[in-house]
């Protein structure tokens, strides 16, 4: 008998690693406060294997100023914001569907009664609706009827 050692398989890392973004909150912040490059909306479109229009739908940036935006290679704090919540979102429904992120992205993009039958992807274009997809998260995770 032969004796093997046990390697588990290692699924994606976490998003954050994946885009290179700092752990550290203070750092996180002020990177936000910054704005984050175009690269990194780019990387994320990658990611989620989303197409560039849909992200800038969803992100609720116009093509012009998306266009304004590549010309400086950044976006600004406001827009960054958002990117931040997307990010902090996916990661969030990738955590409660244990790693699968494809499953995430197509939780994403269904309507959730919980959120008064919207797609959680639509409601990231404030603070107080990302809270609301979050607190959602939550409440599915601990098994609380949404």
């Amino acid at each position: 008998m032969e004796l093997r050692i046990y390697t588990p398989v290692a699924g994606p890392q976490d998003i954050w690693s994946e885009l290179d973004l700092p752990t550290e909150d203070a750092k996180l912040r002020e990177q936000v406060s910054k704005g984050f490059s175009i690269r990194l909306f780019n990387s994320l479109a990658s990611i989620l294997e989303m197409h560039p229009k849909a992200m800038r739908e969803t992100l609720k940036i116009p093509l012009t100023t998306f266009n304004r935006r590549r010309d400086t290679g950044r976006f600004t704090m406001k827009e960054s914001d958002r990117l931040y919540s997307l990010i902090e979102t996916i990661f969030r429904a990738t955590d409660l569907f244990e790693g699968d992120r494809r499953a995430a992205v197509e939780w994403m993009n269904k309507k959730a009664p919980g959120l008064g039958d919207k797609r959680p992807i639509d409601m990231l274009d404030c603070h107080a609706n990302t809270q609301a997809v979050l607190d959602l998260i939550t409440r599915v995770e601990y098994g609380v009827y949404s």
